[in-house]
């Protein structure tokens, strides 16, 4: 069974741009193109992207992933980052986990990041949309998911 990781407050009703304002299917195009799983979510007029075979996402509060995004950059291991509409959460797509399982170290769980699981999908802003911190591009590969794990732990480590 498929399971989505929303970012939004699930209480309060999806916002999404006018129906003009975007072209859905050229943005599921886009993502086709750059290799990624994508689908329509027509009922609620968004795109999302599955999990587990052509990459993973990790989803991380805001005050944790400014300080990941720039260390990733840093470090030439910078990806697509999205933000949810409120920016309160940031969702890091990375190249598949290549372990067994998604789990991630009990101080990141404490931090609230949550891994999205194998086999799930989770919400990602048209292309052209306001919502990415770092755009895909389509000349570049995913940053490896133990590296932005790994990344996040330090910059946590850091932090507190």
């Amino acid at each position: 069974m498929a399971t989505t990781m929303h970012r939004d407050d699930p209480t309060s009703p999806p916002t999404p741009p006018p129906a003009e304002a975007f072209d859905l299917a050229a943005g599921m195009g886009f993502f086709r193109g750059l290799g990624w799983p994508t689908s329509i979510d027509t009922r609620r007029r968004r795109l999302v992207v599955h999990t587990g075979d052509a990459l993973d996402a990790l989803i991380v509060p805001r005050d944790l992933a400014n300080a990941v995004a720039m260390t990733l950059s840093t470090s030439l291991m910078s990806g697509p980052v999205s933000t949810d509409s409120s920016h309160r959460w940031w969702t890091f797509l990375t190249a598949p986990c290549q372990r067994a399982t998604l789990e991630l170290p009990a101080e990141l769980r404490t931090a609230r990041v949550h891994a999205v699981p194998r086999r799930g999908h989770t919400v990602v802003p048209h292309p052209a949309a306001p919502h990415w911190v770092q755009r895909p591009q389509p000349d570049r590969p995913l940053p490896p998911w133990s590296a932005v794990v790994a990344i996040t732990r330090k910059v946590l480590q850091i932090q507190h």
